[in-house]
């Protein structure tokens, strides 16, 4: 893995953001007479007298007390006071190799397990000093690719809580691999990875940094919801949620995602065209089907000797951008039972139209008169 600079402590810290504690090396009395504690005092707000734990805007770890063996019950419960404080960015220094007299692969062997606390930044000199894990034979997290195995509009709004500090802070360690799409303007889908969207209740939010988006971005949101500026993020604006890739493939190869509309074909069968949803819990359990009546085809049923089937469109036509989308209810009403042959077919032309805003009817012929297509991939 590649260290960002995100993940690493600035060598002088001068101002701290809204979410950011300022952790440095003290003794038990609290004085704070030089170093990184003199900046704690005179900058931070680190009280006189306070020499372990939270301090105004810092935490204080002791380190003058005595050999590596003294200082290790502190710098445990200075981490797992991160971990239970996960919407604030701990700027951990070089606590100990100052005045205290330590080598840095010392201390950074007694903080060892900070590598697996998102919201904990390093020291440079300590990345150095574990050879990025090679060292003390760490292995330093990717993003996961244990990614819940069915993601539902539920199940991806609960891991956008889980993650939310490291959506916010731009962290993408830890993240499970789940790619959306979403509608980006008439006629066009945008794709993202987790880590750049997240939910505001049922709004659907996407982080871009090109600047055409700058009018639509809402400051005032992005630090209500992560407590910090997020700077560097880019522009935080609302879009249109349309589905989750799956792992299921269409007969071309093509990834299935939530929201698609599929040509069904079976052997001897007449062919069947239904939108997929997806059924899941907050942890991820349960299934990708074709939502019927009072029942539903599970795309793992769905075997390549028996089925063809074939992506044609998507469901993500009539849009309203006012409108929070529900996948399962749109996918509901496009495979409605109580449709004639007619209405239902009316509603697979459409699905090629998409993504489209359009409400009349008419402007749907007018495309199909017109000769238009629209890329709906």
């Amino acid at each position: 893995m590649i260290i960002k600079k995100k993940h690493l402590t600035p060598n002088r810290v001068e101002t701290l953001s809204s979410c950011e504690i300022f952790v440095f090396g003290s003794n038990l009395a609290g004085q704070h007479h030089g170093g990184a504690a003199r900046t704690a005092y005179e900058k931070f707000g680190a009280e006189w007298g306070v020499g372990d734990g939270p301090t105004g805007r810092c935490y204080a770890i002791p380190t003058m007390h005595g050999g590596l063996d003294a200082i290790r019950p502190y710098a445990k419960k200075f981490i797992e006071y991160a971990k239970a404080h996960p919407m604030n960015r701990f700027l951990l220094t070089r606590v100990g190799c100052g005045i205290a007299g330590f080598k840095d692969i010392d201390m950074a062997q007694l903080f060892e397990d900070i590598i697996d606390v998102p919201n904990i930044t390093w020291p440079e000199e300590w990345v150095s000093s574990l050879g990025i894990g090679v060292t003390l034979g760490l292995k330093i997290p990717r993003g996961q690719d244990d990614a819940p195995l069915v993601v539902s509009d539920k199940t991806l709004k609960a891991l956008c809580q889980k993650h939310l500090y490291e959506i916010g802070a731009g962290i993408d360690r830890f993240l499970p691999r789940v790619k959306i799409r979403y509608v980006e303007e008439q006629g066009k889908f945008g794709y993202k990875y987790f880590g750049d969207f997240f939910f505001f209740y049922d709004d659907f939010y996407v982080w871009d940094k090109d600047d055409k988006w700058a009018e639509y971005h809402n400051q005032e949101l992005v630090e209500e919801i992560f407590g910090d500026e997020c700077e560097g993020r880019g522009y935080a604006h609302r879009v249109l949620f349309a589905g989750v890739e799956t792992e299921f493939k269409d007969c071309n190869g093509e990834r299935i995602y939530t929201g698609d509309v599929i040509k069904i074909e079976e052997k001897d069968a007449f062919d069947r065209y239904y939108a997929v949803g997806a059924f899941a819990d907050e942890e991820g359990n349960g299934n990708y089907q074709f939502i019927l009546d009072n029942h539903g085809l599970l795309l793992e049923d769905c075997r390549p000797e028996r089925f063809k089937m074939t992506r044609v469109g998507t469901v993500f036509f009539q849009l309203d951008p006012c409108d929070c989308i529900n996948i399962n209810e749109r996918v509901m009403s496009f495979n409605g039972w109580r449709d004639t042959e007619e209405e239902h077919m009316r509603k697979v032309f459409k699905a090629q139209y998409t993504p489209n805003f359009d409400q009349e009817e008419w402007k749907y012929g007018a495309l199909e008169m017109m000769g238009v297509e629209f890329n709906w991939r």
